[in-house]
């Protein structure tokens, strides 16, 4: 990044606030910024800036010292600074999200083994018998909801099997359900209930944390409660805030990719009988839906120092959100970038981000796309998404996903593997 320089360029201001903005505004509006001023001020939410061109988005991405991630919120003194979105969200700040070096580096060393390639195999055959008794519950029908009947539940359910939370019959709706609602029910009727079962949910991982402390087992929520970081054993607020950055992360992402994916793929069968009869296909066409659907749309940064970015002069303390959907479909860089092509290769999307703070679960996602794509492709081939009743995020503040897409298709047996949901 350059030095500030004595004199500033003209500040270039456009009218935009991710938390009124629709899919499809964004498409427009991030368009005519690539084009016209890539670093942009927006006068929302008390002031911030936005990266939209991929040249400025991965290189804030990458200069974490200028561009921090870092969280402080005090709520007895009224404080709330950085943290990964705008508008800003009270609480305590997701770990190691929301950290930097040297506290980041400590946290990633420790989770890291529970989400790299290898490890993520070792899940496949769990997230698999889930999926396939998710699909049990709805195929004798010939309907379902893609988002509340699957999306959302296989990777819910498959990430409390990773961290070793119990669930049954009775409760895994509750643990499910209210990491979907937190992405699009801010506001609404909706919202307090998914608060309170987000609560429910910390009281559960909280149990758990004094269970696994009596005994001790292996998997990832047991050795985080009795792990330790620079010779400090984990405070139980500190295990549970971290077992619920593994579900968030676990759940909305992958919701979101493959309710987009299969939207598309209702309007364009001929590649979805292409994607089934060529299965060595899947994971370049995967990588294409991820680069265009982008289901993280950006993350916030915290500017550090004085710098000057594109001709634009940021002061500490400062905000920037780095626009990942933006610069996914950068013409710079991607050919056609507004069509999807399901052989593009090579694919240097940012959609799981970049950086230090790549997404930790980026293995996790593919490995549940993955999962369901097989599924729903093996024993509802022919599901066609009914638009008009289709519903997506009201705004694209945090993810770009749906509430609802209800589909049908022919009706088939059950197969009676995996658990009774």
């Amino acid at each position: 990044m350059a030095s500030a320089p004595d004199d500033q360029a003209d500040k270039a201001v456009m009218d935009f606030d991710p938390a009124v903005c629709t899919y499809d505004r964004w498409i427009e509006k991030f368009g005519e910024a690539r084009e016209k001023c890539p670093v942009f001020a927006s006068e929302a939410h008390g002031g911030y800036w936005v990266a939209a061109s991929y040249e400025h988005a991965t290189n804030i991405s990458r200069d974490w010292e200028t561009f921090s991630s870092r969280k402080v919120w005090d709520p007895e003194a009224g404080k709330l600074e950085g943290g990964s979105v705008i508008p800003p969200f009270a609480g305590p700040p997701f770990v190691p999200v929301e950290t930097d070096p040297p506290e980041w580096k400590l946290y990633r060393h420790l989770l890291n083994p529970f989400f790299g390639p290898k490890a993520v195999e070792t899940y496949r055959t769990r997230a698999r018998q889930v999926m396939r008794a998710l699909v049990d519950r709805v195929i004798e029908t010939g309907a379902c909801d893609i988002v509340n009947d699957l999306a959302n539940p296989l990777p819910a359910l498959s990430t409390l099997d990773i961290l070793g939370i119990p669930y049954d019959q009775s409760n895994w709706r509750r643990f499910s359900d209210p990491f979907h609602k937190l992405a699009y029910a801010r506001g609404t009727a909706e919202f307090p209930q998914c608060l309170a079962d987000l609560d429910w949910i910390r009281g559960q991982l909280a149990e758990q944390v004094e269970r696994d402390r009596a005994h001790p087992r292996e998997g990832l929520f047991s050795s985080l409660c009795n792990g330790e970081v620079a010779g400090k054993a984990f405070s139980v607020p500190e295990i549970v805030g971290l077992g619920m950055m593994v579900l968030v992360g676990g759940v909305g992402t992958t919701n979101a990719l493959f309710s987009n994916s299969c939207v598309w793929l209702s309007k364009h069968p001929e590649v979805r009988r292409k994607l089934i009869d060529n299965p060595e296909m899947l994971p370049i066409a995967r990588e294409e839906f991820v680069r265009f659907y982008s289901p993280v749309h950006s993350a916030a940064r915290l500017v550090t120092r004085e710098v000057v970015v594109n001709g634009q002069r940021l002061e500490p303390g400062e905000q920037i959100m780095v626009a990942f959907s933006s610069a996914n479909h950068d013409e710079a860089v991607f050919e056609n970038a507004g069509e999807i092509d399901v052989e593009r290769f090579p694919n240097p999307h940012v959609g799981f981000g970049s950086g230090i703070h790549r997404c930790l679960g980026s293995f996790l996602a593919r490995m549940f796309f993955e999962t369901m794509f097989a599924e729903v492709m093996a024993r509802m081939p022919d599901f066609l998404v009914d638009e008009e009743r289709a519903v997506r995020y009201p705004d694209i503040s945090t993810k770009n996903g749906w509430i609802t897409i209800p589909a049908t298709f022919t009706p088939g047996p059950r197969m009676g593997e995996g658990p009774t949901l």
